[in-house]
């Protein structure tokens, strides 16, 4: 069998997957559902740079990714309050302004599936860029 490597957007639509069917399994047993991701623009950051000034301010449980320009986090059990705090806790620390437009979705109110959530995010931040 041949091992697929995954770049960071297959990696992302993976991992939000294997959320949703966690999350959903244990739903049954009575925990929290709901997740969140954000996605910031930040079009001249350096993956090295993001990582030191975000690890320090993120839970273990959160997954950050830097695509195309893009900082995309996974922040499991948080809601949108949640991941706008976490949100505007990353924008001051990376120096940027936190009047911008957010880019926030929440499951399962944002999407049932990794691929309506993901589309519904890139969706909004279309949106933010006018496009």
């Amino acid at each position: 069998m041949k091992t697929k490597i995954l770049g960071y957007k297959e990696l992302l639509k993976t991992l939000v997957e294997y959320h949703i069917t966690f999350v959903e399994r244990l739903s049954h047993e009575g925990y929290d559902r709901q997740f969140s991701i954000l996605l910031i623009p930040y079009p001249h950051g350096d993956e090295e740079r993001i990582r030191s000034l975000a690890a320090p301010l993120l839970r273990e449980s959160d997954r950050l990714f830097y695509i195309d320009g893009n900082i995309v986090a996974l922040l499991p059990g948080a809601d949108w309050n949640g991941a706008m705090k976490v949100r505007e806790t990353l924008m001051e620390a990376l120096g940027l302004d936190t009047q911008e437009p957010e880019c926030v979705v929440e499951y399962p109110v944002d999407g049932r599936d990794a691929f309506e959530l993901i589309a519904n995010l890139y969706a909004r931040y279309d949106d933010i860029r006018g496009e």
